[in-house]
């Protein structure tokens, strides 16, 4: 595979910095909440990564190109010895499995130019039936304890697939502190609705993310109605369809 380039906007250095990473999944859910975030916290983009390998496109942000795979950050009022500065990681493009060990190498280079202390990364999974429950599991002692601080309920055994799973163990064999936050989700097209519901396990950690989500849920109502409209109808839904509320 060609090699991937790290691009650096600014040398804005942070303290204590806790990254927050959201790339397509399971409902979109980890680019559509990033997403978000950066736009409430009007963040400014810091890095980028790029490679021949991924798809050929540019995001137009503020009259700006920039590569899909965005880096932004933004200082916090409120600090402390394990949340400080905010880094977010955010891509609108799905990269490909077999890319994921050499992306997850360049981010924690990355990260470790940038002190980043900690990692949380935003990852949708399959819902079944009624199932609401948001899951998280850590790559350290004191990620597990944070996880049970959260009111959220630990994975202890079972399967976390795509670059947040390669991250995960990639942490506890380096040692840096991660939580993975899975969030059901509906598999076939974007799921606001579960994108919101990780922002107040989220607030707890960074008050500045106790945001409004109302929006979110506006997105959610918008595809909803969509859905029905097709419906009534007869006209089926394809998930591209519904994906063009985003852009």
């Amino acid at each position: 595979m060609a090699e991937m380039k790290v691009i650096r906007y600014s040398e804005q250095k942070y303290y204590n910095p806790v990254a927050i990473v959201g790339f397509p999944g399971v409902g979109l859910v980890g680019s559509i909440l990033t997403s978000f975030v950066i736009r409430e916290l009007d963040m400014e983009v810091i890095a980028a990564v790029t490679s021949p390998e991924f798809p050929p496109y540019t995001l137009i942000q503020n009259g700006n190109p920039y590569p899909p795979i965005r880096v932004y950050g933004c200082k916090r009022e409120n600090t402390s010895e394990y949340c400080g500065d905010l880094i977010i990681v955010t891509s609108e493009i799905a990269v490909r499995p077999e890319h994921h060990y050499d992306l997850n190498e360049t981010l924690m280079g990355l990260f470790k130019e940038l002190g980043i202390v900690s990692v949380i990364a935003l990852e949708g999974i399959a819902q079944f039936e009624e199932e609401k429950n948001i899951f998280a599991c850590g790559s350290s002692p004191a990620s597990k304890e944070r996880i049970n601080e959260l009111g959220i309920k630990r994975l202890d055994d079972g399967l976390v697939r795509g670059l947040t799973g390669v991250m995960l163990y990639e942490a506890f064999y380096s040692g840096m502190e991660m939580v993975a936050m899975l969030c059901p989700a509906n598999p076939a097209l974007p799921d606001p609705r579960s994108a919101a519901r990780i922002l107040e396990p989220l607030s707890k950690l960074m008050p500045e993310l106790k945001i409004d989500a109302e929006p979110l849920y506006k997105e959610a109502e918008e595809i909803e109605n969509k859905i029905k409209q097709q419906q009534e109808y007869g006209y089926s839904v394809a998930p591209k369809d519904i994906q063009q509320l985003y852009g």
